[in-house]
C-alpha cells in the first residue's frame, strides 16, 4: 500500500516516461540532440559505423541498442566492440522502431535517435523476440568486485547500465551511467534486491550480482513470481504511484486483470493523500472493488479516535459509505513506524488500535481489515489475539514461502501482500501486489456486488435452503419481526465468530442466542444493538445454527445483520 514501511519502505518514486513512437522520435531527436550523448559512459565520439568497424565507439553504440531496443524485447546483443552481423541487424531493427531509412549503417541520424532512445525508454511498434542471452552486455568489465554508495569507477559503470537493462524502465527510470555510486543508485540496488528476493541492504555482493548479471542479459525484466493457487490480483496505491503528478489509468489497470485495490486515505492526525478522491473514485469507476487504508501513527498517546475521525471525515468527503456497490471494508494499517527506524510506534498500544476500528466500524457498518504482520503484533503488541475477528491483509514478501503466517487467535487471512515491486499497466511506478485468498464470489461479497442472502425460511421449515456469508464484511439483512428464525446456516471456513447488529427499524435493542443443531440449545443470551457485537465465538466450518425468537427490548420491528 503506497510506500508503507512494514517491508517495503523503499519504494521510490520515479519520472514519469511515455512511451514514444516512429518518426516522432525522429523529430525530437533531431531537435534535442544537439551534440553526441555518451549515454553508456564509453565515448562521445561517435562517427559512421556499419559492419567490420571497431572500438570505443562500437561498444558505445552496442551498449546504447541494448539500452534502446530492450523495452521492445529485443534480447541484448554483445557489447565487445567488433560491429559485426547481429550489430548491423540490430541497428536495422532499432531503424524500423524509430521510422528511419533501414540500411543497418550508423550515421549522424541514427546516432541521433539513439541516443534519445537509449537515454529514455520507448517502444517500437513491432515487438522482438528472444535470442541466445548474452554475457557481455554493456561492455565496461567483466568483474565483479562488492560495491556499496561512494563507489567509483568502471564497475560501477557497468553496474548502473545493468541495472537500467535489468528493471523495467517505464517504472523504473533509467540511472544515469556516470561511474558514481550515490544515493540514487543504492536505491536502484534495493529495488532491485526486492525484486529479487535478496537482502535489501544497498550493498552489491555475489548473490546481487549473480541476479543482476542474469536479468539484464535476457529477454526480459526483473518481476516478481506472484503466488500460485491464488487467482485474484489487487494492488494498493498511494501519492508514490503518481511520479511527477502523473494519473494512474485505471482502466488499463483493470484491463491487465486487477480486481481490487486499496488506496491510502489517511496517515496520523495530519495528513490526507492528496490522489485520495481521484484514486478512490477512478478504480472503483473502472470497475475494481475498492477500500481506503488508514496508516496508524502512535507517535502521541490515544490518538486513536482522533485518528479515525479524520479517516472518516477524509474518505465520506470521496463518497465512500462501504455500503455501495465496489466498496470493500475501511483498512486500518497497523505497522512500524514509517521514518525508517523499523521500531514500534512509540505510544501505539491494543487499546488504542481498537478505539480506531470500534469508531470506524460505526460509522461505516463494516469490520474494518486489518493490515498487519505477525512479527509485528508479537514484537509490538505482545502477540496480542485481540484483533482475531477481523479479517487480516497481511504482508510478507518471502519467495519461499506459500501463503503467510497468522498472527495468534487468527485462522485465515483475506489478503496477501506479497511485493513492492509489482508492475502495472497505467501506473508509472512499481507498486505493491496483493492476492485475495478466495473466489471471485467472495471478492464480491465483500464489495457489496451482490445483493447477498435474501431472509431465510423458518428453521422449523422443511429442507431449509441453507445460507453462508464472508466474515470479510458481507452481511446477511433480514428483517426481525413476523419470522423469528434466522436459520439454519452453514458458516465458511473465513470466520470463527457469529456476529450481529440491528441496522434500523423502531428497536434499538435484541436479546438473540444461537442455538446450534448439534447440542439443540442456546449458547447464551446478548443484547444485541446498533454496533457490530459477537453472539458466538468458535464455531467450527460446517456447524449448523438458527438464532431463535428473541424479546425486542424497544420496539417492534428491527431489520438486523449477521455476519460470520
Amino acid at each position: 500500500m503506497g510506500q508503507r514501511t512494514l517491508l517495503r519502505g523503499l519504494t521510490l518514486a520515479v519520472a514519469v516516461v511515455l512511451p514514444l513512437y516512429g518518426p516522432t522520435v525522429v523529430q525530437a531527436a533531431q531537435s534535442a540532440a544537439t551534440a553526441a550523448v555518451a549515454v553508456c559512459g564509453h565515448t562521445s565520439a561517435q562517427p559512421t559505423l556499419q559492419q567490420g568497424s571497431t572500438g570505443d565507439a562500437a561498444v558505445e553504440a552496442q551498449c546504447q541498442l541494448n539500452l534502446a531496443t530492450k523495452p521492445s524485447k529485443y534480447t541484448p546483443i554483445a557489447a565487445d566492440g567488433s560491429f559485426g552481423p547481429a550489430s548491423a541487424a540490430r541497428v536495422k531493427d532499432f531503424q524500423r522502431c524509430a521510422g528511419l531509412g533501414v540500411d543497418g549503417v550508423l550515421g549522424p541520424q541514427t546516432w541521433a535517435a539513439l541516443n534519445t532512445w537509449a537515454a529514455q525508454p520507448h517502444t517500437c511498434a513491432t515487438q522482438g523476440t528472444s535470442s541466445t542471452a548474452q554475457t557481455t552486455v554493456c561492455g565496461h568489465t567483466d568483474t565483479r568486485p562488492t560495491l556499496q554508495q561512494g563507489a567509483k569507477g568502471t564497475e560501477v559503470e557497468e553496474l548502473q547500465c545493468r541495472l537500467n537493462l535489468a528493471m523495467e524502465p517505464f517504472h523504473y527510470a533509467p540511472l544515469t551511467i556516470d561511474g558514481d555510486f550515490g544515493g540514487g543508485t543504492q536505491s536502484r540496488v534495493i529495488e532491485l534486491q526486492h525484486c529479487a528476493n535478496l537482502s535489501a541492504d544497498g550493498v552489491v555482493g555475489p548473490n546481487t550480482w549473480a541476479k543482476l548479471v542474469d536479468w539484464s542479459s535476457r529477454n526480459t525484466y526483473c518481476t516478481p513470481p506472484r503466488p500460485a493457487g491464488y487467482p485474484i490480483d489487487g494492488l494498493d496505491t498511494a501519492k508514490y504511484q503518481h511520479p511527477g503528478g502523473a494519473p494512474i489509468d485505471w482502466k488499463a489497470v483493470k484491463a491487465s486483470g486487477v480486481e481490487f485495490a486499496t488506496v491510502k486515505a489517511t496517515r496520523g492526525l495530519n495528513v490526507t493523500d492528496e490522489y485520495l478522491a481521484t484514486d478512490l473514485a477512478a478504480a472503483r469507476s473502472a470497475g475494481l472493488a475498492v477500500a481506503p487504508y488508514h496508516f496508524y501513527t502512535g507517535t502521541a498517546a490515544d490518538t486513536g479516535p482522533a485518528q479515525a475521525d479524520r479517516f472518516i471525515a477524509a474518505v465520506r468527503a470521496t463518497g465512500y459509505t462501504g455500503q455501495r456497490a465496489g466498496d470493500l471494508p475501511p483498512i486500518f494499517d497497523l505497522e512500524r513506524m514509517d521514518d525508517g527506524s523499523g521500531r514500534c510506534p512509540t505510544y501505539g498500544t491494543v487499546t488504542d488500535a481498537k478505539a480506531w476500528l470500534d469508531k470506524v466500524e460505526t460509522a461505516f457498518g463494516r469490520t474494518p481489515i486489518i493490515y498487519t504482520q505477525k512479527s509485528f503484533l508479537d514484537d509490538c503488541m505482545g502477540s496480542t489475539t485481540a484483533f482475531a475477528r477481523y479479517p487480516l491483509q497481511l504482508a510478507d514478501y518471502r519467495q519461499s514461502i506459500t501463503s503467510p503466517p497468522v498472527p495468534n487467535g487468527s485462522t485465515t487471512w483475506a489478503m496477501w501482500q506479497y511485493t513492492d515491486a509489482a508492475l502495472f499497466p497505467g501506473i508509472h511506478a512499481p507498486a505493491t501486489g496483493d492476492v485475495f485468498n478466495g473466489t471471485q464470489a467472495d471478492l464480491d461479497r465483500l464489495a457489496n456486488r451482490t445483493s447477498g442472502l435474501t431472509a431465510p425460511a423458518p428453521a422449523s421449515a422443511t429442507n431449509a435452503t441453507a445460507a453462508a456469508t464472508s466474515c470479510y464484511g458481507g452481511a446477511v439483512t433480514v428483517r426481525y419481526g413476523d419470522v423469528l428464525d434466522f436459520g439454519p446456516y452453514w458458516t465458511t471456513s473465513r470466520c470463527i465468530d457469529i456476529n450481529m447488529r440491528v441496522i434500523s427499524g423502531t428497536a434499538d435493542y435484541l436479546n438473540v442466542c444461537v442455538k446450534f443443531a448439534k447440542t439443540g440449545t442456546c449458547n447464551r443470551w446478548t443484547k444485541v444493538g446498533r454496533s457490530w457485537t459477537t453472539i458466538a465465538t468458535d464455531v467450527l466450518d460446517g456447524t449448523k445454527f438458527t438464532v431463535p425468537n428473541g424479546v425486542p427490548l424497544e420496539g417492534d420491528d428491527a431489520v438486523v445483520q449477521i455476519a460470520f
